[in-house]
């Protein structure tokens, strides 16, 4: 079993790097991957501080994989991609010997300032009424725009909850399935195949009730089959109970959607990470 995609106390998750890794060798994990947020150069609540803490959590998987020989533990980061306030992501991997990058976006910057797509629904708002007067369309624009010129720009290896834009949007502004919106996912779908990324399918919006479908949604997965584009499990956990919550609904999708020829194996991990 693979889980890629968890947080610890550097950033916003809820148990260190020791406990998380304990949790997932009692779980029979046999790939198991911490990605903390990366820091970035604005003050937030979610990332590490700064290239300090994400060295001392570096050093800390490190110590923790010399303790667990009979799992492959990985040391990641979440990169956030937002123009003039992220890190470069080869100067990440380069600095913290990072074994992988999933790239994301929670920040979308226009000359009016910067939406927060996450968190609560009344932040979300007031940022769409400040930043796009209430566009939808412009604002979802933007954040694709901001998906895609990361997989042009950056080099990494897993593309982090790419409709996440539609969380806090839960059909009031668009539809999931609106042409405009569509077009874009599919084309940041076909940019991720191309640039030879893989694209997480997040459970943690199900299961912690902020949304009613993984990220990104089966709507998308008849494309995903079509295209045939490279999809890995994703929990996107922040607790040691969460590792990989959500993993048996999504075992039933990716059988109902007949996408299992499509999910990242162990030996494909191997291969690209060691």
């Amino acid at each position: 079993m693979i889980s890629l995609h968890n947080h610890t106390l550097y950033c916003d998750g809820k148990n260190n790097p020791e406990e998380m890794i304990q949790s997932a060798v009692k779980q029979n994990i046999t790939h198991f991957g911490l990605s903390g947020h990366a820091p970035i150069h604005k003050e937030n609540e979610w990332s590490m501080n700064d290239l300090t803490a994400a060295e001392n959590y570096i050093s800390d998987i490190e110590k923790c994989r010399l303790a667990f020989p009979e799992t492959r533990i990985y040391q990641g980061i979440e990169a956030d991609y937002i123009p003039n306030l992220s890190y470069s992501f080869n100067e990440l991997r380069e600095k913290l010997r990072l074994q992988y990058i999933i790239g994301s976006v929670h920040l979308v910057t226009n000359e009016n300032g910067i939406w927060f797509i996450d968190g609560p629904a009344e932040g979300y708002d007031r940022g769409l009424e400040k930043h796009y007067n209430l566009d939808f369309n412009k604002a979802m624009s933007q954040y694709y725009q901001q998906l895609m010129t990361m997989l042009e720009v950056e080099q990494f290896e897993i593309l982090a909850h790419c409709d996440k834009v539609m969380m806090n949007n839960r059909g009031r502004f668009m539809s999931n399935e609106d042409p405009q919106h569509l077009k874009l996912l599919k084309d940041t779908l076909k940019l991720a195949r191309e640039k030879e990324v893989w694209v997480e399918i997040n459970t943690r919006g199900l299961y912690k009730g902020l949304h009613d479908d993984f990220y990104p949604g089966k709507y998308i997965f008849p494309f995903i089959k079509e295209e045939k584009i490279k999809i890995i499990y994703s929990a996107d956990g922040h607790a040691t109970d969460q590792i990989t919550k959500g993993y048996s609904e999504l075992d039933k999708a990716i059988e109902e959607y007949g996408l299992k020829d499509l999910v990242v194996r162990p030996e494909d991990i191997e291969e690209r990470m060691g």
